[in-house]
C-alpha cells in the first residue's frame, strides 16, 4: 500500500487538492483532516485530482460523498478529476460517479465543461458487453 501524500493549490476558480498514493482506511484521517481545512472556506469549490490515486476503498468513497455533500450543504461543490481505471471502476461501483461529477482532467472540472465528463458505461453503448445467452435458456415462442 503507497502511503497518502496530499497538495493543495488555491486557484481562482476553486482549490485543488492533489492526491498521489492510496485513499484507503489507513489513510482516512489524513484526507479527513485535508477536506475540513477545505471546507472552512465560504462556498468551497473543491477539485480532488485523483490521477496519482492508485487506488480507493470504500473509506474512501465515503469520505469523498460526505464531503461533497458538506460543501453543497455551504453553497459550494466537490468535484473529482482524472480518476485511472481501476479508481474509475471503484467510484462507478459505489454510486460515486452519479453523485459527484467526475473529470477526465483537472482542467476540465476547473471549466466545469460537460463534454470532460467520465461517462457511465450505459452512456455509450459502445463501451458495454451484452451479458453472455446460453441458448438452452432462450425461452420458445408459442
Amino acid at each position: 500500500m503507497a502511503a497518502l501524500t496530499l497538495a493543495v493549490e488555491r486557484l481562482a476558480a476553486a482549490t485543488v487538492l492533489t492526491c498521489h498514493g492510496d485513499l484507503v482506511a489507513a489513510s482516512a484521517m489524513q484526507l479527513e483532516t485535508a477536506l475540513s481545512q477545505l471546507l472552512l472556506r465560504p462556498q468551497p469549490r473543491i477539485v480532488v485530482n485523483l490521477a496519482d490515486v492508485a487506488a480507493i476503498d470504500c473509506t474512501g468513497v465515503m469520505m469523498l460523498r460526505v464531503t461533497a455533500g458538506i460543501a453543497t450543504e455551504h453553497g459550494g461543490s466537490l468535484m473529482l478529476a482524472a480518476p485511472g481505471p481501476q479508481v474509475a471502476h471503484t467510484l462507478r461501483e459505489g454510486g460515486t460517479q452519479l453523485t459527484i461529477p467526475t473529470y477526465r482532467t483537472v482542467d476540465g472540472a476547473l471549466a466545469g465543461d460537460i463534454r470532460d465528463l467520465v461517462p457511465e458505461p450505459d452512456a455509450d453503448p459502445s463501451t458495454t458487453t451484452p451479458w453472455p445467452v446460453n441458448p438452452s435458456e432462450r425461452r420458445r415462442s408459442a
